[in-house]
């Protein structure tokens, strides 16, 4: 990373070392490309993935190739997750519904890749977008929703800082019963 100088420092200063905004220690968010949609559609469409997305219905290529296509907009930043160790995709991460007006948006994420489960890349995929929405966007807020039994994401959202702000009961049917939803905020200044 020798060379890139902090967006908001300059060249010259101790910042400088820090990550670009889009980096993590393990992961690199990217945009999205046409190579990408094999993957996307293999990971949409595998129950063990889904188990914990609001995803219910398969998806076609044609639907993951539009998806993909879509331009990023500060209302809709959606980004591939590759490794930096290999660059290989591993799942997407996003932003979306950011305003102007709310400084806030809705999170949402999926490690495709279930060799990369239980290996860190939750919690840097999550630090680095939260660190770009904050950083970059100028975000004030960003809230996401976690089904109540997923103890996992809920531990990776409440280490880097996410605080459970209520649950909304039986909120979502999958798969023959009904779910609660947790909803977690974290504002500017709280990421860890």
């Amino acid at each position: 990373q020798q060379g890139w100088a902090c967006w908001f420092c300059g060249p010259e200063s101790e910042e400088s070392m820090q990550l670009p905004p889009l980096e993590g220690e393990l992961v690199r968010l990217r945009t999205h490309e046409p190579e990408d949609e094999p993957h996307v559609y293999r990971w949409i469409n595998d129950p063990e993935v889904t188990e914990h997305l609001a995803a219910r219905y398969p998806y076609s290529h044609a639907q993951e190739r539009e998806f993909l296509a879509i331009p990023l907009t500060y209302g809709n930043v959606s980004l591939t997750v590759v490794t930096k160790a290999e660059g290989r995709p591993i799942g997407n991460v996003s932003l979306r519904g950011a305003s102007p007006e709310t400084r806030a948006c809705d999170l949402g994420i999926m490690i495709g890749e279930k060799d990369c489960w239980d290996r860190g890349y939750g919690t840097d995929i999550m630090r680095t977008i939260c660190r770009f929405g904050f950083e970059m966007m100028n975000l004030h807020r960003i809230e996401l929703d976690v089904f109540a039994g997923n103890a996992r994401a809920r531990r990776v959202y409440e280490k880097v800082g996410f605080v459970v702000e209520g649950t909304r009961r039986q909120a979502h049917y999958q798969r023959g019963r009904y779910l609660d939803v947790v909803v977690m905020g974290l504002l500017e200044g709280e990421l860890r």
